[in-house]
């Protein structure tokens, strides 16, 4: 199959690393031929703090996002601006999953423009070097340089990239070395079936209910918290709920097999996050 004639190329930057991690930057631009078309870029307020790990790599903070749409506003805006496009991204697995769950997330069906990767490029046609991350083929192949790890400019970054492997790295017209072209949606998280004794958070979610649950942590200590049932994720072979805790008003991530009780909440007031969370 041959290059596509025209694409989009795009970064995601988060909160940390799926299957919990929540989206806090889309950049993209769209190409046609050789030349950038057209450019996106949006801050997500993820619905939960930053960590400060995260934010020492990308530089992004809790104010920096506390007035910007959430994914289930910012979504269909971005799918729309892509269209049916094909997308491409260096490590492409990552942000096509970061994608995909969002939508699932948010209620939106993910899409199926079929996603290619550089990453996967770099690694069949230049073989030998020592490093394949975008910062160090952008630097080795004297691409030109640029901020890293925002999401505009990393989208740029594997752009040059591209063009160097079609123009010098033996890819030519040829679309092969960037993989199968996987469709977005099939990076979406299996149905999860949840036990029978956890039935009840799950009606919950659905029912946008309220429930209260005895939570024990790692370090033994146990608390009583009241949560909006969200969604349900597995990580390897354990079972997670999002929630929104009402004593924090962000999101939060709960294994299922600590909540040792549950019951739902009587006359629960209605909850809303809240976005001031520095």
């Amino acid at each position: 199959m041959s290059f596509p004639s025209e694409f989009v190329v795009f970064d995601t930057e988060t909160t940390g690393m799926p299957p919990s991690a929540r989206l806090v930057e889309i950049g993209a631009v769209k190409v046609r031929g050789r030349s950038i078309t057209d450019r996106y870029e949006q801050l997500l307020f993820p619905e939960c703090p930053i960590p400060a790990s995260v934010v020492a790599i990308h530089g992004i903070k809790d104010s920096d996002v506390a007035d910007e749409p959430s994914s289930k506003e910012a979504i269909p805006e971005f799918l729309r601006w892509v269209g049916k496009l094909p997308l491409f991204g260096h490590n492409v697995a990552f942000d096509a999953s970061m994608l995909a769950v969002e939508c699932q997330r948010s209620g939106i069906e993910p899409p199926s423009n079929p996603v290619y990767c550089s990453l996967a490029a770099s690694r069949k046609l230049l073989k030998g070097r020592r490093s394949h991350s975008l910062e160090n083929l952008v630097r080795d192949l004297n691409l030109p340089e640029g901020p890293f790890h925002r999401a505009s400019a990393d989208a740029i970054h594997t752009l040059g990239l591209i063009q160097y492997l079609q123009n010098e790295g033996g890819a030519g017209d040829r679309l092969s070395p960037f993989g199968r072209g996987r469709e977005v949606f099939r990076y979406q998280h299996d149905a999860v079936k949840l036990p029978d004794n956890r039935q009840m958070l799950k009606d919950a979610a659905d029912a946008s209910t309220v429930v209260d649950i005895v939570y024990k942590f790692r370090n033994g200590a146990v608390a009583d918290l009241r949560v909006s049932p969200r969604f349900f994720f597995r990580r390897k072979e354990t079972l997670y709920m999002d929630a929104v805790c009402h004593r924090s008003l962000h999101m939060k991530s709960y294994r299922l097999d600590c909540i040792a009780a549950t019951r739902l909440a009587a006359e629960a007031p209605p909850i809303t996050l809240t976005r001031k969370l520095s």
